[in-house]
C-alpha cells in the first residue's frame, strides 16, 4: 500500500481519535432513525466501500480517507444494533438474545475472516486488495439478510415491541441522560466488563513466558479462547433470563466467580505447574468471561431507561472502554517490564480480580436501583426532569 509502519501507526491514531469524536453523534443518530434502516444503511455502505477498496486505496492518504468515510457511514450502527437486540424477543429474553448474537457473530466472524484470507492467498498471492474485496462480498450478503429477515419498527410494534417513544429524541435529551444514575451504571458495567474480554490476550504470553509453552500451541489455545468459547455464551443468557431472572444478579454471581478464578490463578500455579493444566484453566476462565460479557447489555432492562434514548446511552457508555484502555495496559505493561514473569502476570491477574470486585459492586448498585424503580420510588423522568420520558421508563 506504499505505507511505512510509522504511517500505519499514525493512521491508527487518527482512526481512534475520529472514533471518539463520532461516538456521541453516532449514538444520537441511532435513536433518531429507525433501527433496521440504520443497520441496512451501515452494512450496505461498508459493502460499497469494501468493494471499492482495490480501485482507489493505494497510499497513506487514501487509506486514512477510506477509514474516515467508513467511520462516518457506520457511526450509528452500534447504538441501533444494541437497541434492536435488546428488544428482539422482548426484554424478558434480552440475556438470551445478546448471547445468541455473540455466538453467531463470533462464529461468522471467524469464518468471515478465514474465507477472504484463503481466497486471496490461493488465487491472488495474498493481495490485501482482494481480501477486502471478498469481505465486501460477504458484507453484501449480510446486507441482503438484514433486509429480508429483520422486522421493521411497524412489524415490531404489531408484536408489542416499541423502539421509540412518543416524542422523537432531541440533542437536549443527551444532557438529561447523563444526569441519570442508570447511565453511569451502564458506563461502569461496560468499561469493567469489556476489560475482561479485551485482556484475555494476556493469557497468550503468560503461557509462553512463565511455563514455556510453544508459541504455536499457545496461539492455538488463543483461538479457542477468542472464538471457541462463544459456544458457551448462550449458557450465560439462559442463567440470566431463566434461572436468576435478572442481569444484575448474574453480574454479582458471574463477576464474583471471575474475580475468584483470577485470584486462584495466583495461588494455584507457579513455574513448576503442568502447562497443559494451566492452559485448560485459561480456557475455562475465558469461557466464564464470555458467559458474562455477552450479557452486559441485557442489564438495560433493569436500568429503566426510555427506549427513545437507549441507543444514545449504549453509544456514549462505550467511552468507558476507551478510558480504561488509556491506563490499564500501561500499568500492566509496566508490570511486565519491571518484574519477573510470574510476579508480573500474578500482579496483572490480581488487577483483573479488583476489576471483577468493582463489577460486583456495580451489580449491587444496579439491583438497588432496579428495586426502587419497581417500587415507584424513582423513575427516569423524576430523576432527570425530562418530561418527554414520563410514563416511558422501560
Amino acid at each position: 500500500m506504499n505505507m511505512t509502519d510509522t504511517q500505519f501507526g499514525l493512521g491508527q491514531t487518527i482512526m481512534s481519535t475520529i472514533g471518539i469524536i463520532f461516538i456521541i453523534p453516532g449514538a444520537y443518530l441511532g435513536d433518531k432513525y429507525e433501527a433496521k434502516k440504520t443497520l441496512v444503511f451501515s452494512v450496505l455502505s461498508q459493502t460499497i466501500l469494501n468493494l471499492s477498496w482495490p480501485l482507489w486505496v493505494n497510499s497513506f492518504v487514501t487509506y486514512v480517507a477510506w477509514n474516515v468515510v467508513i467511520s462516518v457511514v457506520t457511526m450509528a450502527y452500534w447504538g441501533a444494533l444494541i437497541k434492536y437486540i435488546n428488544n428482539l424477543d422482548g426484554e424478558d429474553s434480552a440475556g438470551s438474545s445478546f448471547t445468541i448474537y455473540y455466538l453467531i457473530n463470533g462464529m461468522s466472524g471467524a469464518v468471515g475472516s478465514f474465507i477472504p484470507l484463503v481466497i486471496a492467498d490461493k488465487f491472488f498471492n495474498g493481495s490485501v486488495n482482494m481480501i477486502v474485496f471478498v469481505m465486501g462480498i460477504i458484507t453484501g450478503l449480510a446486507s441482503v439478510l438484514v433486509m429480508i429477515f429483520l422486522d421493521d419498527e411497524k412489524k415490531l410494534a404489531a408484536r408489542g415491541i416499541y423502539l421509540k417513544g412518543d416524542e422523537p429524541i432531541q440533542v437536549k435529551h443527551i444532557f438529561y441522560l447523563i444526569k441519570y444514575p442508570g447511565f453511569w451504571m451502564m458506563f461502569f458495567a461496560y468499561g469493567l466488563g469489556v476489560s475482561f474480554y479485551n485482556y484475555i490476550s494476556y493469557f497468550n504470553p503468560y503461557l509462553v513466558d512463565v511455563f514455556g509453552m510453544s508459541p504455536s500451541l499457545s496461539s492455538a489455545l488463543n483461538i479457542v479462547r477468542q472464538y471457541g468459547v462463544n459456544l458457551v455464551a448462550p449458557i450465560g443468557g439462559y442463567i440470566c433470563d431463566k434461572v436468576l431472572k435478572a442481569t444484575y444478579k448474574w453480574y454479582i454471581l458471574g463477576f464474583g466467580i471471575i474475580a475468584a478464578m483470577y485470584i486462584l490463578m495466583t495461588v494455584l500455579f507457579n513455574q513448576n505447574s503442568n502447562v497443559v493444566v494451566v492452559g485448560i484453566y485459561t480456557v475455562l476462565l475465558a469461557g466464564m468471561i464470555m458467559m458474562v460479557y455477552t450479557t452486559l447489555w441485557s442489564v438495560l432492562r433493569e436500568l429503566h431507561v426510555p427506549t427513545m434514548v437507549t441507543a444514545t446511552l449504549s453509544g456514549i457508555a462505550t467511552i468507558s472502554e476507551r478510558i480504561v484502555g488509556m491506563f490499564v495496559p500501561l500499568i500492566f505493561g509496566r508490570f511486565i517490564d519491571t518484574m519477573e514473569p510470574i510476579k508480573a502476570y500474578n500482579s496483572i491477574f490480581l488487577g483483573m480480580a479488583i476489576i471483577g470486585i468493582l463489577a460486583v459492586l456495580n451489580g449491587v448498585w444496579i439491583g438497588i436501583h432496579h428495586k426502587k424503580c419497581l417500587a415507584g420510588l424513582r423513575s427516569f423522568a423524576q430523576m432527570t426532569g425530562m418530561k418527554e420520558a414520563e410514563g416511558q421508563d422501560a
